[in-house]
């Protein structure tokens, strides 16, 4: 049996939670948030002791084995270094940080307290994209000419007003873009170059972008975010492969937010030459569960997670920060 803990009882500590009740191998048994009322509704809701102080936490249960941590993004670094130094196993929600110096700082921490650090990319874990990447890697979709991804909804309200800070979150293109520029890399491998047209609300955020990217093998990917679909429009998101062998074209359809996953439209479809089309419905499963699933059997196997690799977490925040620099200069901005 894995004990976990939660950090941040936030919105998206919930599909976490979640995840864990949903595994035989796991068990929650502490949350913590600065936030009182927060780390006590979480609790309540799964049956374990909360906490306002992570130190403290820390130190009073010594049982917790992983920790999962769900705090803004600009808390990554401080979060993740604290439990690292006491030897806690962690899976950190995306993005990793919003700095590529904050990012290595943050991998050597992990590095050297010898822990299995894992960044929640979970849409390497989710429906229809895992079965794209292994139509590509099992050479079904031939050499990619473009691949083109969106993630749009309306503007999020979960009390997060860090996530629209221009310092503190960045908006969409470190909230929603990044989970498809780390799955572009995930699928296409290194990029050579990125530019992205983007225009900032009134946030001063860019909420709403289009990004382009060049890869070292040639292949090219266009992809689409934004924060500001106007009232009634779902989280939404697609992909589409059109390859050298055939063309796949993925849809998904929630509630206003990720959080809203009960009614969902979402198929996939595969064309071929010479071929009549198919159409299928994806199977629907939870995406946190699985990630979950995968990074407990990394942990228990004492080895790092070879789905999720050091180097890409911090090579997907180099990309990000490059697209965000291409908006604010308007030009193309080379990976180095």
């Amino acid at each position: 049996m894995n004990n976990i803990a939660i950090v941040g009882a936030g919105m998206i500590s919930y599909s976490h939670a979640n995840a864990v009740s949903n595994l035989p191998n796991a068990k929650l048994v502490a949350v913590c948030d600065i936030n009182e009322d927060s780390a006590k509704k979480l609790a309540k809701e799964n049956s374990c002791k909360y906490y306002t102080e992570l130190k403290k936490m820390l130190d009073e249960q010594k049982d917790i084995e992983v920790v999962i941590i769900t705090v803004p993004t600009f808390l990554h670094e401080e979060v993740v270094s604290v439990c690292a130094e006491y030897k806690k196993h962690i899976l950190c929600e995306k993005p990793l940080e919003l700095t590529v110096d904050k990012c290595e700082k943050l991998l050597k921490n992990v590095h050297d307290a010898g822990v299995i650090f894992m960044t929640a990319q979970v849409v390497r874990f989710w429906t229809g994209y895992t079965k794209i990447k292994q139509m590509f890697d099992d050479g079904e979709l031939g050499e990619v000419y473009l691949a083109y991804a969106t993630r749009c909804s309306i503007m999020q309200a979960w009390g997060n007003t860090w996530l629209v800070d221009p310092n503190l979150g960045q908006g969409a293109i470190l909230d929603m873009h990044v989970h498809d520029i780390d799955y572009l890399r995930h699928l296409l491998g290194p990029v050579d170059y990125v530019f992205c047209a983007a225009r900032q609300d009134e946030t001063k955020c860019y909420n709403s972008a289009f990004s382009t990217f060049s890869f070292k093998n040639g292949s090219k990917a266009v992809a689409q975010t934004s924060f500001n679909m106007q009232d009634g429009y779902p989280f939404s998101m697609s992909f589409q492969v059109i390859g050298t062998l055939a063309t796949v074209e993925m849809v998904y359809r929630a509630g206003t937010n990720i959080g809203e996953r009960d009614s969902i439209d979402s198929e996939i479809r595969v064309f071929r030459k010479g071929h009549e089309p198919v159409v299928e419905k994806l199977e629907l499963y939870d995406g946190y569960t699985k990630q979950l699933e995968y990074y407990l059997g990394c942990v228990e196997k004492n080895v790092q997670p070879e789905r999720v690799p050091h180097d890409q977490n911090l090579e997907v925040i180099k990309i990000a920060c490059a697209i965000r620099e291409s908006a604010e200069k308007e030009k193309i901005i080379n990976i180095k």
